[in-house]
C-alpha cells in the first residue's frame, strides 16, 4: 500500500512540474518567432563559454558556424549569441526554460539583439530548434519545446500531443515557413 501512494504522490509532482513549466511559456508559432526575430541563423556549435556580467549574473556565450542566414544580415562564417545561466566555477545558474546547446550539434536559432548588439534567443528555448536526422534516409527534422516531434523523456510530451505540436517538421518547411515570414 505505501508503495501505491508514493507513485500516487511521485505522479502527482511530476505531472505538477510539467504543468508549471508549460504554464511558465506560451507557445509561440513559428511564424511569430520569425516575425519578431531580428535574426534567424542555421549552423552547428563550435563552441561555448561561461562568463559573468559587470553585475554578478552568469551566462553562455555560444559559437555556430553558419550554415545558413535565413533573416537578417549576420555577416562572417561565425556566429555568437548569448542566454542566461551556465557553470561558472562552482556555481550553476539556470532555468528550465533557458536554451541548452551542446558543442557539435547542428541548430536554428531565433534572436534578437539586446542593447549590448549581443543575439539572444526569442522565447528562451522556444527561439532554438534541435536539428536532427532520423536514423532511416530521409530530410533532416527539427524539434524545440514546442515545435516537431517528441524528444524522449521530454515532461512536456503530454502537452505537445494536447496541443497537436507533436508532429513531424522538416527542417525544409521551417526554413520555408520562415522566409514566408519574413517576407
Amino acid at each position: 500500500m505505501k508503495t501505491g501512494k508514493f507513485i500516487t504522490i511521485f505522479y502527482v509532482w511530476l505531472a505538477s512540474f510539467a504543468l508549471g513549466q508549460a504554464a511558465n511559456q506560451l507557445p509561440l508559432s513559428i511564424e511569430t518567432l520569425a516575425d519578431k526575430a531580428d535574426a534567424v541563423v542555421h549552423g552547428k556549435v563550435t563552441g561555448m563559454i561561461c562568463k559573468r556580467d559587470a553585475t554578478g549574473r552568469i551566462f553562455t556565450e555560444v559559437r555556430l558556424k553558419l550554415t545558413e542566414t535565413l533573416k537578417g544580415k549576420p555577416s562572417g562564417e561565425e556566429f555568437r549569441l548569448v542566454h542566461g545561466g551556465g557553470i561558472l566555477g562552482g556555481k550553476r545558474s539556470r532555468s528550465v526554460a533557458d536554451p541548452k546547446f551542446k558543442v557539435g550539434e547542428e541548430v536554428v536559432v531565433f534572436v534578437v539583439f539586446n542593447s549590448r548588439g549581443e543575439a539572444v534567443p526569442i522565447g528562451m528555448n522556444q527561439g532554438r530548434f534541435e536539428v536532427f536526422r532520423p536514423t532511416e534516409p530521409g530530410e533532416a527534422m527539427v524539434r524545440n519545446p514546442f515545435h516537431g516531434l517528441v524528444k524522449r523523456n521530454d515532461a512536456r510530451a503530454v502537452f505537445k500531443r494536447a496541443l497537436s505540436q507533436a508532429q513531424p517538421l522538416i527542417l525544409s518547411e521551417l526554413k520555408r515557413r520562415i522566409r514566408r515570414a519574413a517576407k
